[in-house]
């Protein structure tokens, strides 16, 4: 997940190593803050307010916030040990500046991309097929979503390079 969420380190020492940590743990800080937002506003929508909230959808949007936050935690305990270990960090920046890991990385995203673009048109012909405007527009939404972003970010990269 690491390649998802974080860029490519290209870290050449433990100093500027410890830099690219650092600045990873305030993703994590992010994420736990993301989880307690998700599970404040759900618990304020379900006590505070008139919309109704199904259990089983209350259950799960606490639940997504509060594994957003655990994960978060998690994170930041991970790196704040491997800040303490020199040998640790200097075996995990190695390891991460890998040409072999940023390829698999690379082609694991890639992988996952035509995936997710071959579910979302099913999703598009189901919504067609079963004339459920919602699934269809949904699927097509989505499609064009995940096709302009993909234009736009290669346009950006493009340009920084």
């Amino acid at each position: 997940m690491r390649s998802l969420f974080c860029p490519v380190c290209r870290a050449k020492n433990n100093e500027e190593y410890r830099e690219v940590l650092r600045k990873r743990r305030f993703r994590f800080f992010l994420f736990i803050l993301a989880g307690l937002v998700t599970e404040a506003v759900v618990l304020y929508v379900h006590f505070c307010t008139e919309i109704a909230v199904s259990d089983y959808h209350l259950g799960f949007l606490v639940g997504l916030g509060a594994g957003l936050a655990f994960g978060g935690l998690v994170g930041i305990l991970k790196i704040c040990r491997h800040l303490k270990d020199e040998e640790k960090l200097k075996e995990l920046r190695l390891k991460e500046t890998d040409e072999r890991e940023l390829e698999m990385g690379s082609l694991a995203l890639r992988g996952t991309a035509r995936i997710l673009l071959g579910v979302l048109y099913v999703l598009l012909v189901l919504g067609g097929i079963l004339a459920n405007n919602m699934l269809l527009c949904l699927g097509w939404g989505l499609i064009i979503i995940y096709l302009l972003s993909f234009v736009l970010l290669r346009k950006y990269y493009e340009s920084k390079f």
